[in-house]
This record gives C-alpha cells, structure tokens and sequence, in this order.
C-alpha cells in the first residue's frame, strides 16, 4: 500500500471501522481535480449539517436559479415568469429571518411563491412551507411516502412541528410547471422513504443548461442500516440515469457541504461576462459526481454487498 492510501485508509478507519483503499482510490480517480472536494467529504471526512454552518450571502446564481441559506442547508429561488418555486424552505425558524430577507435582498417578493418542492420531509428542508402555503397561498409538492412522514395516517403518531397541509403528491411522471419552467421529480428512497431528486433547466444569457439536485443525500454513511444503503445506492443509480437522459450540466446541493460552495458562489459573484460559468461541469462530468458519492459510500461500508 502507498503511503498516501495509507493515510487515506487512517482518516477513514476511525470514522466507522473499516475503509477499502482500492475502493478509496477508484473514487478518487473519478472525482479528479472537478469534484475533489466531493471526495474529500464523501470519503475522508463526512460530517452532518449543523446550525452553526456559516451562512452564504444570498446569491444569484443563474438568471433564473438564487440560492439562500448557509453552507450546510440551503434553499433555491427558481423564478419564472408567473411567479417563483421554492426549492425546499429551511427550517422554521429561519423563514422570517433568512429565508424571506434573502429572497428581499434579491429582489424576489415572497408573495410570488407559487410552488414549495420540498425534496424530503426532515424539517430542516420543508420547516418553511407552511408559512409560504397559509400567508400565500402556495401549494407544498411532497412524495406520498414522505407526506406520511410529516402529516401520519390512520393514528399512526402525531404531525411533524409546523408541517404543511397536504397538498400535491409528487411523482415521477408529472412534473412542476411553472412559466417556462419544468421541473422533473425524481424519486430517490434511503435518506427518508420519499425523498426525490430535482431536475430543471436554468439559464445563463442566451444558453439553457440543465440542473440537478440529489435532495436526499446520506451524509454520515456510518448510520443506515445495510438494507437502507441499498435501497440508496439504487436511488443513486436511478438518478444517474434520469440525469444522463436529462443531460445534466450543472450540480446543486440543498446540503452544500461537499461541492466548495462558498468558493463557487463568489466566483459566480466576480465572473465576468463571457467567462465560463462555476457551476456548469458538464455533462459527463455532473454523472461523475454521483459516482464519487456511490464509490465512496460503498468504499465506507464494507458491509454492503
């Protein structure tokens, strides 16, 4: 063994007992120098979101994409010309003090949320739909298994703090529409039993790429059971899939921790014009980070078959 995998095998033997370096290494190979710290992170040093991420300035980030929030949870703007998606809301406690303040300073009036996707049912992501959905009217997009998880059935326990009303149902052969704008869903089960990937188009002058984010992602590998890390890593598979037919180019997370996005943001705040965009990767390359996130859990859990 090298001695740099030996290193990488030390940082990652302590963290859930066991790491595979040759694993370790494919994964690194796919990430290359584009999604290193993906590797960093997803390999060598997972951590969870936590209150005290820092906070991102709120940002414009396509023509038509705006990302408010921190570095460790963030919610997207998506605005079209009849009104604005919200793309999941942050928790609770920061409607009234993030989340509409950064939607203020960009420009954005919270009265135009016309839709909340929320990718999954932590509250973390779906904490401030109720508030959009009872001051404005906006109708929550949640998969079925996940409305179970906020709003039980059948005296099955008790609704989530601040839960949204049911509302629609999301599923994979109806997407969101919106303006110009249509978003496709993605069911993705192993974060939560409903969590979904987002697909949709974001523009950047005259050019239209395509944009996805993986809403559900597992970030201490470590917790799950095997059976759920199957079921995840199949999601992982048929995202990939649903993202190469899309021809996905760009990567965006609602938890940032893993894509540098600091960094991006203010390259994307410094660009000038005509310059390549920081969030566009490409095709092949977007498919690759997927890749970095099914390697380097399989590389993690041994114990996956």
């Amino acid at each position: 063994m090298s001695k740099t995998m030996s290193v990488l095998a030390a940082l990652t033997l302590p963290f859930c007992g066991y790491a595979q370096p040759s694993q370790l290494e494919a994964a690194r190979l796919t990430a290359g120098t584009t999604w290193q710290p993906a590797y960093n992170f997803f390999c060598v040093a997972p951590k969870a979101n936590s209150a005290d991420d820092p906070p991102i300035q709120p940002t414009k980030i396509f023509d038509n994409l705006y990302a408010i929030g921190d570095s460790g949870t963030t919610a997207y703007a998506l605005a079209t010309p009849d009104g604005i998606i919200l793309l999941d809301s942050l928790p609770a406690n920061q409607t009234e003090t993030v989340l509409v303040p950064g939607m203020k300073a960009l420009g954005l009036d919270p009265a135009n949320v016309k839709y909340v996707v929320v990718t999954h049912g932590h509250g973390d992501h779906s904490g401030g739909s109720f508030y959009f959905q009872e001051r404005y009217g906006a109708h929550v997009v949640l998969s079925a298994a996940d409305w179970d998880l906020l709003q039980p059935q059948n005296g099955k326990g008790k609704a989530s703090a601040n839960a949204p009303r049911r509302d629609i149902v999301a599923t994979e052969d109806q997407p969101v529409t919106l303006g110009d704008v249509k978003i496709a869903m993605v069911m993705t089960p192993g974060h939560t039993p409903g969590s979904m990937g987002l697909i949709f188009p974001v523009k950047d002058g005259a050019s239209t790429h395509m944009a996805a984010m993986f809403g559900g992602t597992i970030l201490l590998p470590q917790r799950p059971d095997v059976a759920t890390l199957q079921t995840y890593l199949k999601s992982i598979e048929h995202f990939r899939a649903a993202a190469a037919r899309a021809q996905v180019d760009v990567e965006i997370q609602n938890h940032p921790l893993m894509d540098a996005m600091q960094d991006r943001l203010a390259a994307v705040r410094s660009r000038r014009t005509g310059t390549p965009h920081p969030y566009v990767a490409g095709a092949e390359n977007y498919l690759k980070f997927l890749d970095v996130m099914a390697g380097c859990l399989r590389a993690q859990r041994a114990d996956i078959p």
